[in-house]
Order: structure tokens, then C-alpha cells, then sequence
């Protein structure tokens, strides 16, 4: 019987603070290769990765309840969801809910609210990163941000070494800060991009979504089991005739990108890592952008 793949696993921000730490490589080996990265799971060592002897080792201890820390000194309320990767690939999922940042697509009842994206590994695949983002009440996906927002109100974070990382605590504080005092207009430079979308009807939906499809290089799958054109157009039709998100039967390239977004973070799908289906939602969302 083929193993069953497996991808990000929700659990407890509990499950993440398992303890970890380097221990020397008892064999013969190359300098690359002379440190452990052992855990503690399920009461046993549990091998998470082999470095050198720089690798630097930021525990998730470390990481994940400083930033819940920094979002309640800065009283935001949120909800948290944590996932990991076979316990050496780590995300958390911040759903800003304070409805002071609810913010409602024009003519209809579609709200989004801001979301903060944290990922982190033991195994250096996955680069620690704090993303500020959006996601739907309708759906709880994540949202891309368009990329010139992204760096205009330095909306990501990046870190590698431990002395980056322990700053990226102060850098959330600012952003954070800079978002409440500036809400508005940050919210409104990126769901202006939203409302561009909103704004295009599309009459032959069909033929967006292969053209979509066809330039990001993406499958359309067409079998006796699955078809992935049936998939997107049942989601949006949906959601266009949905009386509670008021778009009134209309089509628009909004709900086009929406079921888009929720196909490629669909878990029942596909088993890809959280960036690399961030990575492409955001190459969907920005030729959407480009090419009406």
C-alpha cells in the first residue's frame, strides 16, 4: 500500500514548544554534517535535521509566544491556528478580529479582515518569515498582498541569524503600532487592488480561468474522478449567487481569484507547503492584476 502524504497538520501552539536542541554527530562525517538537531516527541529523541557546526537554533519557545506577546501588548485581539510538518516545519495563522479592521468589498456584504502569516523550521527549509496579509470571512484562506504594498508599508519580515530574528519581535511591535495608526490608508492601498478585480465583470469565466491557468503554468485536470474547471466554476457560481455576500449572480475576476485561491490551498488536493501555495497565489493574484 503507497504511504499516504501528508500535508501541514493543525495543532496546539503547545505542540510546537516541544523541547530541541544540537548535539554532536557521534560518526565520522563531513564538517556540513557534524550537528544534530534532536526534539523530544513522543517521549523519545526524534532526529529533525543534521548542520554544521554554525547552524544557529531558534526554538520555537522562542518565537511563537513572543509574537502572541507582542499582539496582546498591543491589544489585538486575534485568532491563532498552528500547523506544522512532521514536526520540523512550523506556521501560525493570526485572524485579526477586532472589527475595527473589517473591511467590506464595495456593494456587497464580502468581508475581509487583517492576518498575520509566522513560519518557521528546524530543518532550514523553511525561512522564518512574519507576512501581513488579509483573509475572507467567507472562506478563512489567506489573501495575497500586491507586491508594491508589500514593501511600501514593510509588511513582511525576514529573519535568519538569532540577533535578526529577536529584532523582528521590535519590528512587529512597529508595524503593528503603524497599523493601528494608520489603518486606513494601509487597508485602503491594498483593497484597492481587491476592488479592481471586484470592479471587471466576466461574462466567459471558463475562458478566464484556463488563461489564468495557462500562464502560470498550472493543470486543469480533466478525468473520470476529478475536473478542475467543474471544481472552480461550482465555487464560484456559489459564491456569486450567495445572498449573504450581496454580488448578486455577477461574475467578477474577485470570485474567480477567491476560487482560485481556495483550489490551490485545497488540502484534500494537494499536500504543498504553506509558501509555496502563498507563492503562487501571489503570482495568480498579480497577473490578475496585470491582464484583464
Amino acid at each position: 500500500m503507497a504511504k499516504e502524504k501528508k500535508g501541514a497538520e493543525i495543532c496546539g501552539m503547545e505542540d510546537l514548544l516541544f523541547p530541541v536542541e544540537i548535539r554532536d554527530e557521534e560518526m565520522p562525517c563531513n564538517k556540513e554534517y557534524s550537528k544534530r538537531v534532536v526534539g523530544q516527541i513522543n517521549g523519545g529523541d526524534f532526529l529533525l535535521n543534521q548542520c554544521s557546526d554554525v547552524y544557529k537554533l531558534i526554538e520555537n519557545k522562542d518565537i511563537f509566544p513572543m509574537i502572541e506577546e507582542v499582539l496582546n501588548n498591543n491589544n489585538v485581539e486575534y485568532t491563532p491556528v498552528y500547523k506544522h510538518i512532521n514536526h520540523v516545519r512550523f506556521y501560525a495563522d493570526y485572524e485579526i478580529t477586532d472589527k475595527r479592521y473589517d473591511y467590506m468589498m464595495k456593494d456587497t456584504f464580502d468581508v475581509i479582515r487583517p492576518m498575520l502569516r509566522v513560519q518557521h523550521s528546524y530543518n532550514g527549509l523553511t525561512k522564518y518569515k512574519i507576512i501581513f496579509g488579509y483573509f475572507r470571512l467567507v472562506c478563512s484562506n489567506g489573501l495575497t498582498i500586491p507586491v508594491e504594498e508589500m514593501k511600501e508599508f514593510n509588511l513582511s519580515i525576514v529573519g535568519k541569524h538569532t540577533e535578526v530574528i529577536l529584532k523582528s519581535f521590535d519590528e512587529l511591535h512597529n508595524v503593528l503600532v503603524r497599523f493601528t495608526e494608520e489603518a486606513e490608508e494601509i487597508t485602503g492601498a491594498i483593497v484597492n487592488k481587491f476592488e479592481v478585480l471586484r470592479s471587471r465583470i466576466v461574462t466567459k469565466p471558463e475562458d478566464r480561468i484556463e488563461e489564468i491557468f495557462k500562464a502560470m503554468k498550472m493543470t486543469l485536470v480533466d478525468n473520470s474522478k476529478f475536473n478542475t474547471m467543474n471544481v472552480l466554476m461550482n465555487i464560484i457560481r456559489e459564491e456569486a449567487n450567495k445572498t449573504d455576500l450581496g454580488y448578486q449572480g455577477q461574475i467578477n475576476d474577485w470570485l474567480i481569484y477567491n476560487a482560485i485561491n481556495q483550489y490551490i490551498n485545497d488540502d484534500s488536493r494537494n499536500i504543498a507547503t504553506p509558501e509555496t501555495r502563498m507563492d503562487k497565489d501571489s503570482k495568480v493574484f498579480e497577473y490578475m492584476l496585470q491582464y484583464a
